[in-house]
Parts: structure tokens; sequence; C-alpha cells
């Protein structure tokens, strides 16, 4: 049983004795030669391919692990290079979305100035600051009051249309309830027909037209513009458009619905007329 223990011994660390025998033979061959000692023939060649393929065994390993170690620094390059461009992109992003903002916030305030030069009235101009606790449809603050000229009743118009008057003139800033609040009341005309009724906020996000009587013709899609009628408001200046009319025989006034513009609650700059 020892005996077969130790062949399994051998068997298993064949390569490394036969590897240490042939560094052993090359060594003395070594110190032979330094002494004088000459070699020849077969067992020169012998000793000569042994000593080789020991070179070429020895070196491949050295050699895959150089390639290895290699690849690996560049891998390493290239994933501090992709770090850094991921950080130089985003800072590009950062800036492109500062230039948007920019751009808006520029053409924003060159259409204020536009629709200043464009009216007659004097006029104030002003930013929202923000919008009631109330909701949407109630009321917002702009960044002007007293201090600035404003008064309590005056119109509040942005590029896109009307957008409400002023019911509160703080000191340094007023409270305005927009055009869809029932206590905005304000003369509008049909821009299509020329029939002339009042605007009032219905509360959810509308505006009826009254006082329109049943024989004046009004259509549905029309477009509402004030008509300047009352001083509030510079004449022509877009409210909404009609989006339901009914008419019953027992009413002297129809019943017409009004939509305002998309972007009522949406600027950041308004005009408020004197």
């Amino acid at each position: 049983m020892g005996k077969f223990i130790k062949k399994l011994k051998l068997k298993k660390h064949k390569d490394a004795i036969v590897l240490l025998i042939i560094i052993a033979i090359s060594a003395s061959i070594y110190i032979l030669s330094a002494n004088g000692f000459k070699f020849g023939g077969l067992f020169s060649d012998f000793i000569s391919d042994s000593v080789y393929s020991i070179y070429k065994a020895v070196d491949y390993p050295v050699g895959i692990s150089e390639k290895l170690y290699k690849n690996y620094i560049d891998l390493v390059s290239v994933k501090e290079q992709n770090k850094k461009l991921k950080s130089e992109l985003k800072k590009i992003k950062f800036k492109l979305n500062l230039y948007n903002a920019y751009d808006i916030e520029n053409r924003n305030l060159k259409a204020i100035l536009f629709l200043k030069s464009s009216i007659n009235k004097k006029s104030v101009p002003a930013a929202v600051l923000l919008h009631g606790i109330e909701g949407w449809f109630y009321s917002l603050y702009i960044n002007k009051g007293a201090k600035d000229g404003i008064e309590n009743g005056d119109g509040v118009i942005s590029y896109g249309g009307v957008v409400g008057r002023v019911v509160y003139a703080g000191r340094r800033r007023s409270r305005v309830i927009p055009i869809t609040n029932p206590k905005c009341v304000f003369s509008v005309i049909d821009a299509n027909t020329g029939t002339m009724g009042i605007a009032q906020g219905i509360g959810n996000g509308y505006l009826k037209m009254r006082f329109v009587f049943n024989s004046k013709k009004v259509d549905k899609g029309d477009k509402i513009l004030t008509s300047g009628l009352g001083g509030v408001f510079t004449p022509g200046i877009y409210v909404g458009r009609v989006i339901l009319i009914r008419k019953k025989s027992y009413n002297i006034f129809q019943r017409i619905t009004i939509i305002p513009y998309k972007n009522l609650f949406n600027g950041k700059y308004v005009l408020v007329e004197k």
C-alpha cells in the first residue's frame, strides 16, 4: 500500500521532477563548460533542445501575463476616459437646458415688449409670482403693486390674450383674479359676427357670454375679443372661442359658453393696463 502511495505521488509530481532534473543537468553542464570541459554530438543537441524547451515553457505564461496586463491597463484607461466623457456630457446637457430656459425667457420678454408697444393705453409689465392656494381658477399674484401705480380693477393681459383683473393692489405685489373667476366681468365682441355681450367667468375654467339676444348671430368656434367698452381692456385682445350655444324659446338670451386660450395660466409675464 505504501509503495502504491509513493507511486501516485511520483506520478503526480512527475513533470516537476523532470524539470528539476533537466535544470540540474543544465547547471552541471554550464559549470563543467566554464571549467573547460567540452561536450558534443547527440548529447549536446539533447541538452540544447531541453534548455530551449524549458525556456519556451517558462516564457509562454510570462507572455500571456504580459498581454493580459496590457489589456487590463487599456481597459482601465478606456473606463477612465468614458467616465470623463460622461461627466462632460452631463455638463453640456446642463448648459443646454440653461440656454433653452434663457431662450424661452427671452422670447416671452420680447412678446410682452411687443404687446406693450402695440397698445395705446399706459401699461405696467409684471411677472407672475405664484398662484393662489385656493386654486388655479381663482387667483394669481404678480410682482407689482400700488408702489408701481397698480390699482384695484386694472385689467391684466398677456401676449396670448386677456388674463384677468386686479382685485387687491398691495404695496409691492397684487392679487389678480383670472377671467374664469365669476367675479371677473368685462365687455366682449364676437370677431366674426360683431355681436356684443358681457363675459363672466363660470368658475370651472370656462366663461359665459351674457346678454346676447336669441336674434343675434353667434356661431360655434367664433373668436371672442375684448370690445374696449368700459375702459378696462384695450379692444381686440383675444379672450377665447365659443364651444357651446343653447337657445330656448322661453328665454330672451342665448346661453353661450367660451373656453379661454390654452396658455391662460401658463404665462410668466403680463401687462397691467391703466
